[in-house]
């Protein structure tokens, strides 16, 4: 998938490691889920990605705007967008078919440096 962004000839690079090996998780909905937050980064103006696999979890981080501190809470409820495009499921979305895998995600960022999301699964 992340071939797929390389092709696009903008400036965003996406930088892969770790080992690989995710734990349970629906081939179909991990595309889902990674896609939508690549294409998050993206729209926020990310320049760099770096995705991290290992430990039970998966990391993606970002260089982008960030998310500022007053609607962090809010990027998971449906219908809910910092942007004027979109219908703002995406996220809602993200977070019901992690929670379906038995895994959490977490979303942390600071305005102006970027954002990190961390899916990780229990012990």
């Amino acid at each position: 998938m992340t071939a797929l962004y390389r092709l696009g000839g903008d400036e965003f690079s996406i930088e892969l490691s770790g080992t690989g090996l995710v734990r349970p998780s629906r081939r179909d909905e991990l595309r889902e889920v990674l896609g939508n937050l690549i294409e998050n980064a993206r729209n926020a103006g990310a320049h760099r990605l770096q995705v991290t696999v290992g430990d039970g979890a998966v990391r993606l981080m970002d260089d982008g705007e960030g998310i500022p501190s007053a609607l962090l809470e809010r990027v998971f409820e449906p219908r809910f967008s910092t942007t004027t495009s979109g219908a703002g499921l995406g996220l809602a979305i993200v977070r019901r078919l992690v929670e379906g895998w038995g895994a959490r995600i977490e979303i942390q960022s600071t305005e102006g440096r970027g954002t990190s999301v961390s899916i990780r699964w229990p012990d």
